[in-house]
């Protein structure tokens, strides 16, 4: 039977991107997200901001997630899984589809977008013409795992959608494909993506996300190979605007296993700003991974404005 050997857990996008010099450009751009409204939580945010956006305060932070990232990654390779699923959310919803509130990607491989080297601009996060032109190549996924997934979740009452091939053109999204962040450059890892929606109405409760990853263990332990399996949270903790409080909860859940405290995390707090509800990726993996607990290696609250805005960062393991 397969083995379920290991699980990260890692915040990811254009603040692991962006020197920290740049983060205020990053700042700049929250005062015109149509998502939620800047001068409210420039109202709202607490005493002493101006200090938190210091930019030697930002140095050091920034200095702090690299750190981290290098931890992440000899972890993931002297965990030595055999393929991983990356259990994360898809960020550019397609109006003209299906919305599932979980779902797997099936194909043996699927295009994933190189990365050009060019300096990531902060601008671009709004602007997609500013974002380099798409250059993908083809990675493995597990068909047979994928499979095994979706027969072995729906016995135990989860109904997974499936897709088969990406629309021309496209790519995995990033969320899921930042796990080559992780891994040695050239890795032929085999990687299966794994969608929780993280909008609502269609978005899954907490409870429903420990039970979810109580469910994957057994499917996976299921398997009849001998495959070493590996987990991979992807994103969260808040953003774009930073809630400390319910940051600080969910890692003394993940890292004291308190599985029934992460059950019952309000809704609309895990809802409070666009990115925030990746959360749930967290609790599923925590869930699957029990009763192991996950090791912390930094948690960083990378403000950007004063308004409050920026990204809880979180990185940690489970082994």
């Amino acid at each position: 039977m397969a083995t379920l050997a290991f699980a990260v857990g890692s915040s990811r996008g254009p603040t692991n991107q962006t020197p920290p010099e740049d983060w205020l450009r990053l700042g700049e751009g929250d005062k015109s997200d149509p998502r939620y409204d800047f001068n409210e939580m420039l109202a709202k945010a607490k005493p002493g901001m101006d200090a938190e956006i210091a930019l030697e305060k930002r140095r050091e932070r920034g200095a702090a997630l690299l750190v981290a990232l290098a931890r992440l990654r000899e972890q993931v390779v002297a965990a030595k899984v055999d393929v991983i699923l990356v259990v994360s959310n898809v960020h550019q919803v397609r109006q003209t589809e299906a919305q599932a509130v979980f779902g797997v990607l099936r194909s043996a491989k699927f295009p994933v977008r190189v990365k050009t080297g060019e300096r990531f601009d902060p601008a671009a996060r709004f602007d997609r013409s500013l974002r380099p032109k798409l250059t993908t190549e083809d990675h493995a996924g597990n068909p047979a795992l994928a499979n095994h997934l979706i027969e072995g979740l729906i016995e135990r009452g989860f109904d997974l959608a499936c897709t088969d091939e990406l629309p021309e053109g496209t790519a995995v999204d990033e969320a899921f494909s930042f796990i080559y962040d992780l891994l040695p450059e050239g890795s032929t890892i085999p990687m299966v993506p794994f969608q929780l929606s993280r909008y609502r109405p269609y978005q899954a409760t907490p409870a429903r996300c420990v039970a979810l990853g109580h469910a994957l263990r057994e499917v996976i332990e299921s398997w009849d190979s001998t495959l070493r399996v590996g987990l991979l949270a992807s994103g969260g903790l808040s953003h774009q605007v930073i809630d400390e409080d319910l940051d600080q909860r969910v890692v003394r859940g993940l890292t004291t296993g308190d599985l029934e405290d992460l059950s019952k995390l309000d809704r609309d707090q895990i809802n409070g700003a666009p990115g925030t509800p990746e959360i749930l990726n967290w609790v599923t993996v925590a869930a699957a991974m029990a009763p192991w607990t996950m090791t912390l290696v930094d948690y960083i609250p990378a403000y950007r404005s004063l308004a409050g805005t920026g990204h809880g960062l979180a990185y940690g393991y489970w082994a």
